[in-house]
């Protein structure tokens, strides 16, 4: 795991406007500018943060989840990585402020035993706390 760089992500993504801001895509929208008009999760947003960012044309599953997977050291089909950056938050904390929250939650706290739970609606936020 990366810790910088999960804090890199954490300070950044709360500078995002709620408006700007969604869990269920990694970018949208019609420029394609790193700071810029689309919409985003917090992958696609971050990008920004990487020395060789994806390109903001581009859009699909597989390039961003390699990303990811190389700046954060998280393995994309792992329990901390769902927990961190799944779309299932959009119904649970769609929000930039949320995000940035579990991060840290995570980096001080490790996995919440939980945390699927949270995401789905069936606990408490422990990050909110």
């Amino acid at each position: 795991m990366n810790r910088e760089n999960l804090n890199k992500m954490a300070d950044y993504i709360e500078t995002i406007p709620q408006e700007k801001f969604n869990m269920a895509t990694y970018r949208t929208g019609e420029s394609i500018k790193h700071e810029c008009d689309t919409v985003g999760c917090v992958i696609g947003h971050c990008t920004v943060l990487d020395k060789n960012p994806l390109p903001m044309d581009y859009i699909g599953d597989i390039a961003f989840y390699a990303w990811s997977k190389e700046f954060t050291g998280l393995d994309p089909d792992s329990s901390e990585w769902a927990y961190l950056f799944a779309s299932e938050w959009e119904d649970m904390d769609n929000t930039p402020t949320g995000a940035a929250s579990r991060i840290r939650h995570f980096l001080e706290n490790g996995l919440p035993q939980d945390g699927r739970e949270q995401m789905e609606g069936y606990a408490p936020l422990s990050y909110m706390s």
